[in-house]
């Protein structure tokens, strides 16, 4: 008889009489990205890449005072926004509208994947990934990028996985981990190699819709590859001038920087992930 109430009591429902529901995953595509600017303001999105607050004339971040974003955090680093109008003003405007087309394209397929969900809002612990795709999306008629689409992952690339970090009011924030954003700009074969980056993503609470922004760190040189090779050569001093003057992290010994605080912003939507070989988007 004691045995009998111990096997009822093991599989006695819970209290609600509704089984635990098993954790949900999550995924989406970047569909579209751009530069993070700066507010009228002066805030902007971003993270803090050194882990330091600098005001003007630290020598941490070669003189760049850091910025403050919209929810008031501080010790922002956005440098490249700040070059971001010069830029806009000259041929090098281009770039952004041909960064959009690699992600259309296929040639810069970006995924994020959050796991472990148990809570759509509020989680304490999900994981994240940041994964590389491989596919040619279909586009729709608007000319944006169809959600609901599976892709293969990129056979080269390392996916970055972030274990265990809270989901707060549908946002999460992850890092650190390092992304190469390859691309194709002018001709030239561009690859940012972004150390101490993190990421957030907004999800809808359906998930089918996101937005966020990510950033890091990447070397001047990754940057100025486009002027060395590109077809900018009657403005390559003006951004050769402009990357050099805004770096702010990797402090040298000639009290310059070897890297630019880059951010970029991001709209996603539902996507799904195929973990064997490479397949076209669908």
């Amino acid at each position: 008889m004691i045995g009998l109430l111990a096997l009822l009591a093991c599989t006695a429902p819970d209290d609600t009489g509704l089984a635990a529901a098993d954790p949900e995953t999550r995924a989406v595509v970047m569909s579209t990205l751009s530069f993070g600017r700066r507010a009228d303001d002066g805030t902007a999105w971003g993270f803090d890449v050194d882990g330091r607050v600098s005001d003007a004339g630290d020598d941490e971040g070669c003189g760049h005072a850091d910025l403050v974003d919209a929810d008031g955090l501080a010790g922002i680093d956005s440098a490249f926004s700040g070059m971001v109008p010069a830029l806009e003003a000259t041929e090098a405007g281009a770039v952004e509208g041909l960064v959009q087309d690699s992600l259309l394209n296929g040639e810069l397929l970006l995924l994020v994947e959050v796991s472990g969900v148990d809570d759509p809002l509020d989680d304490d612990c999900v994981d994240v990934r940041i994964l590389r795709g491989s596919g040619t999306p279909m586009i729709g008629t608007d000319g944006g990028m169809l959600d609901g689409q599976t892709f293969a992952l990129a056979p080269d690339a390392e996916p970055a996985v972030i274990e265990c970090v809270p989901l707060v009011a549908g946002s999460v924030r992850a890092g650190p981990f390092a992304l190469t954003l390859d691309f194709q700009v002018l001709d030239v074969a561009l690859a940012f190699h972004m150390t101490d980056a993190s990421l957030r993503l907004d999800l809808s609470e359906d998930g089918r819709t996101g937005w966020g922004y990510f950033g890091g760190s990447v070397p001047t040189a990754d940057i100025l590859v486009i002027v060395d090779e590109g077809d900018l050569a009657d403005i390559a001093d003006l951004v050769r001038g402009l990357v050099n003057a805004a770096a702010d992290l990797e402090p040298n010994d000639e009290d310059t920087c070897d890297a630019l605080s880059v951010v970029f912003e991001y709209g996603a939507t539902e996507a799904f992930i195929y973990e064997g070989a490479p397949t076209p988007g669908s």
